[in-house]
């Protein structure tokens, strides 16, 4: 394990995230030494009291809750005891956070950024030069711009640009995403649509680009002068106020400052002096605020809040954010070593899959073939196309649920993380030492193949917290890493995103490599940056940053890229190959793989957004932690170590048995037994998700607040402090600080040879599919040219309906002169059963073949044979078959086929040969191959390619010499040929016409450049149908028949050589 070259590498910079206060303050606060435990809470209230005066921490609550900075006066007020508890338990617990939990929130921790070097150094400047960033809060800045648009007189004077949202469905142009200022009302329908006019289409063309809203007015009174310009003026406002038109005034969510570019839309605007005076005086005092150091600016904070809700009036009208600025903080190269080792053991381990993506590709080639490419917003629309994957949320699907959700023990890894848990339970130990021979026995044990053939993700961010003594540990490696309660992200700089702007000009040039090694992983395809203006405006806050991708992709809000470096979703195009799907743009022909630089959750996001950040992760093996899963619900899982490394501390769970109602004395005795039965360490820390505060078990006002938490959520989850109270890694002149690190990691390009691999199948992707199919050509309803239908209830009797019934039906339907051609294919959806397609003859119509059906039918029913016919509509595969005119000459061949495999079925039913069904397989494959006009070379070649040379040898060897006289016909040296061998010849004869038509006509589009799949793609695929036909659905038996008939080939071919 540790001796593989590790697949990620960890890049020279990584982020610092340390509290505002130092460690000390805690333990001031909260002293160990106390015997009497009344005296001691009354000295911890006195030190909250004095504390609450402190201008620093004062300022940091006004950021974080102005409503807490008013309640601080209540801290000792004795005669209202509800308001002073009240008081205590949120001051006390936003001081904690203060001084334990490093994640960036407001005033209360701030960030800057380290590097790798020989030596470690951890002293960083005092709190003097920490510099504050404020922007106005997202929900304030989105009301403002709301109310601005109202104004028509405001609009008119600004440049519109059609949405890249808009999609057909038939007459009607839909938005599937509004984002109505970020005030999206619970329930409320984020989705419009409008006739799709001739006036409409113009309006759509001429707005393409930004252009004037007069410009846009008059252009469309040019070309239709009939109509009043007061009646232009009003539809024109009515899709402006739809959102099929945005305004320049909309910020790009890729802006770091959305305020000035707000504020610079309005500076050439006329008639709004007020409001422009309004805003720019907001933003000096902002600059100026700014400027204040901390613990200086509380009252200009609040006046700042009184000026912006006299425009906006909202809960939160700031968002803060604090730059350590010192950037000398340095790590041994240790730490990055052991960071890369945690980083290769979570890839190889993982098991995590997009389950509903998984079920809903299914769903995508049961409805459009593995060959089509169909647009993004058609796709999710529910009324003409598949709808939403399950899970998505906004709009949820109406029919479709997950149907296979993960089950507990489903992977090795967790069943040996059970047994090695009740072993460590047994001896009454608290850790599971991970050793090397243990991550092994993980990695063999792991079943899912399906997960550890993926390629790696390109790259990904890991969090840790350290204890360490001191700086001379550090550098002798005398350190413990811990993995934070929010582990990491997937993918490297998200979350730096927020605060690139924080982190200095020169810092974004070492950034700016992660875009350079993901380019590079990804060779050949567009990197393009989601500009995301969320449904609820306070999300916004954490989608601001900075767009280092040379393209963009914009969801209900504008670009920071030029016109032909933005992709729009109305553009997107979605594919499968190898069962996985990818992202296609139109205009530039490419695969589009969409990023998203920051740590918004997307699970509840618009699915369109949605579906766009997991299409562009579901390819790659995502990694992940080792879970406990059902273990999670006991009262006590251990510590789970690597080396010097905790991936998951001790963690403790105490649950109430039903009743809430207990009192303040049990709740307290209940806590204190269940920590001295299952050994509760004084110090830990109390977690919600990712939220977690540290607690003195033996502090009475501690455990107080664990007791609330209980009474009121029924249970309380609590995590082991690891190290001392003065382990901590950064050191200030006022004392030590925790800190948590992020580090970001990308791909070796050792790993580039699964990654070209990817590369060149993608290639071929975007040669092959320039011409968008009609839907004329592509739907054909029952009624018309085509009649298809499903027949159920015939798994155990496909063969005897195949070998007996399906050709003596086609031939009869054919003398009668009601069908042309018919072809039949197996296919399960899950229920097995055989799909049949006719063909009528030129200008007949169906009315002539129905009876002959519903007879042939009934029959069937009555003889057991089906217990179901579905009629459904016909959509043949033409991307996949080459194209229309191509998918017709496919469609001749199909038939053809159906005809030799009817018969080769019947001879195999029938035991009216000896030969087995795979030594028929394999001689068909071959014959069909050269029928392409491939020599066996060539067809040896292209099997030899594809499958494994090892693969059932020994099954060959057994049947070696009877393939060399099936095969070898033409050499006068070997025996007389078998005469079945003779008979399967013949039989594939029949095909070998439409074969030859429908080859002659794909090298003539693939020499003009209009074939839209690969040559040798299109030659696998028509096997495939071939031995579905013949062998039915079963992947494992048709490899072997494939690989079988490259062993055939071979012998032969080195038997002609010898000869």
């Amino acid at each position: 394990m540790t001796k593989e070259p590790n697949i990620y590498r960890a890049l020279d910079f990584f982020m610092v995230r340390t509290p505002v206060l130092p460690f000390n303050l805690f333990i001031q606060c909260f002293p160990s030494d106390w015997k009497d435990q009344e005296e001691l809470k009354r000295f911890s209230l006195n030190k909250l009291v004095e504390l609450s005066n402190d201008s620093i921490i004062r300022e940091a609550i006004a950021v974080a809750s102005p409503s807490l900075l008013e309640s601080l006066s209540h801290l000792g007020n004795d005669q209202n005891a509800r308001k002073k508890a009240q008081a205590i338990k949120g001051f006390m617990r936003y001081l904690l956070r203060m001084m334990t939990r490093p994640t960036p929130f407001g005033l209360f921790s701030g960030v800057t950024y380290g590097q790798f070097a020989e030596q470690s150094q951890m002293n960083i400047e005092g709190i003097a030069t920490y510099r504050k960033r404020v922007r106005p809060d997202m929900e304030w800045l989105l009301k403002i711009v709301d109310k601005i648009e109202k104004q028509r007189e405001v609009v008119v004077q600004l440049r519109i640009q059609r949405n890249s949202l808009i999609y057909r469905q038939g007459e009607r142009a839909k938005i599937p995403y509004v984002a109505r200022y970020g005030d999206l009302g619970v329930g409320e329908s984020d989705s419009v649509s409008v006739r799709a006019s001739a006036v409409f289409d113009l309006v759509m063309e001429a707005s393409i680009n930004p252009i004037p809203y007069l410009e846009l007015v008059f252009r469309i009174k040019s070309a239709f002068m009939e109509a009043e310009l007061d009646t232009i003026h009003h539809y024109i406002w009515q899709l402006f106020e739809q959102e099929f038109l945005i305004s320049e005034l909309r910020p790009p969510t890729t802006s770091i400052e959305p305020f000035d570019h707000i504020l610079s839309v309005l500076d050439g605007v006329e008639g709004i002096d007020e409001w422009k005076a309004a805003l720019n005086e907001i933003r000096r005092n902002i600059r100026s605020y700014n400027n204040r150091l901390i613990g200086q600016g509380e009252e200009q904070l609040l006046q700042l809040r009184q000026m912006m809700n006299a425009l906006a009036e909202v809960k939160t009208t700031v968002q803060v954010d604090l730059s350590l600025e010192d950037r000398s903080v340095t790590l041994p190269y240790q730490v990055r070593e052991d960071v890369e080792k945690v980083a290769q053991l979570f890839s190889r381990i993982s098991t995590r899959k997009y389950r509903h993506l998984e079920e809903y590709c299914n769903e995508f080639i049961e409805k459009y073939g593995s060959y089509q490419e169909i647009p993004i917003l058609e796709l999710l629309d529910e009324e003409i196309g598949l709808g939403p994957p399950a899970t998505y949320q906004n709009p949820s699907s109406v029919h479709r649920q997950l149907k296979n959700p993960s089950v507990p023990f489903s992977t090795k890894c967790e069943q040996l993380l059970f047994k090695w848990f009740v072993s460590c339970m047994h001896q009454g130990e608290q850790e599971i030492v991970l050793t090397n021979e243990r991550i092994q026995q993980i990695l063999e044990d792991e079943s899912d193949k399906t997960t550890s053939e993926l390629i790696p993700t390109p790259s990904m961010e890991l969090y840790f917290l350290m204890v360490v003594q001191d700086r001379e540990a550090l550098n002798r490696g005398e350190y413990t890493l811990v993995l934070g309660p929010n582990p990491g992200s997937s993918g490297a700089g998200k979350t730096f995103g927020r605060f690139i702007d924080l982190m200095g000009v020169s810092f974004k040039n070492m950034f700016n490599e992660i875009h350079e090694e993901e380019q590079r992983l990804s060779p050949g395809k567009l990197l393009a940056e989601i500009s995301y203006l969320p449904s609820a405006a306070r999300s916004t806050n954490v989608v601001l940053t900075e767009n280092f991708r040379t393209y963009e992709i914009g969801i209900g809000t504008n670009h920071t890229v030029p016109e032909d470096q933005q992709i729009h979703v109305s553009d997107l195009m979605v594919g499968v190959r190898d069962d996985k799907f990818y992202l296609k743009s139109r205009k530039h022909n490419c695969e589009v793989i969409p990023t998203a630089g920051h740590m918004l959750n997307y699970q509840g996001a618009p699915n369109v957004y949605r579906f766009l950040v997991e299409v562009s992760q579901e390819g790659y093996r995502q990694w992940s932690t080792l879970e406990w899963g059902v273990m999670d619900q006991s009262p006590f899982t251990p510590r789970l170590r690597y080396g010097n490394i905790v991936l998951s501390p001790a963690t403790w769970r105490i649950q109430l048995s039903g009743k809430t109602s207990e009192s303040e004395e049990k709740l307290e005795l209940l806590v204190r037994e269940f920590s001295m039965q299952w050994k509760v360490p004084r110090y830990v820390y109390m977690t919600q998700f990712d939220n977690r505060i540290l607690f003195d078990m033996e502090h009475p006002l501690h455990v107080e607040e664990i007791c609330k938490d209980l009474k009121s959520k029924g249970q309380v989850t609590l995590i082991e402090h690891i190290g001392g109270l003065e382990d901590m890694p950064i050191h200030r002149s006022d004392g030590h600080l925790t800190a948590e690190f992020v580090f970001p990691l990308v791909r070796r390009t050792e790993e580039m040879d699964l990654a070209q691999a990817e590369v060149a199948v993608s290639k071929e992707t975007e040669i092959s599919r320039r011409t968008v199919v009609d839907a004329s050509q592509r739907v054909q309803l029952p009624g018309g040219s085509w009649f298809y239908a499903k027949f159920y209830g015939i798994d155990s009797r496909q063969d005897e309906f195949i070998g007996r019934q399906w050709g003596d039906f086609v031939q009869k339907c054919r003398e009668a002169g009601v069908i042309e051609q018919a072809y039949f294919i197996r296919y399960s959806d899950p229920t097995r059963h055989i799909r049949v397609r006719f063909n009528m003859p030129s200008g007949n119509d169906i009315s002539s073949f129905i009876p002959i059906f519903h007879e042939w039918t009934t029959m069937l029913l009555q003889d057991g044979m089906i217990n179901k016919v579905v009629v459904d509509t016909y959509e043949p595969e033409i991307e996949r078959y080459g194209g229309p005119e191509l998918m017709r000459l496919a469609e001749r061949m199909f038939a053809c086929d159906s005809d030799v495999t009817a018969n080769l079925v019947r001879l195999l039913r029938f035991k009216q040969i000896q030969l087995s069904q795979e030594v028929v397989a394999v001689c068909g494959v071959i014959q069909y191959m050269t029928q392409f006009g491939y020599n066996e070379q060539k067809v040896y070649e292209l099997l030899n390619e594809r499958f494994d040379v090892k693969e059932y040898l020994d099954d060959f060897r057994n049947e070696r010499r009877l393939f060399l006289q099936l095969l070898g016909r033409d050499s006068s040296e070997l025996a007389p040929l078998h005469q079945e061998g003779k008979l399967i010849h013949q039989i594939g004869q029949h095909r070998e016409e439409a074969v030859k038509r429908y080859q002659q006509v794909l090298l003539e589009h693939e020499r003009q450049g209009t074939l839209m799949n690969n040559k040798d793609d299109i030659l696998f695929s028509v096997i495939h149908m071939y031995l579905n036909r013949l062998i039915g659905i079963d992947r494992d038996k048709e490899r072997k028949v494939m690989i079988m008939a490259r062993h055939a080939l071979n012998s032969l071919l080195q038997y002609w050589r010898k000869s």
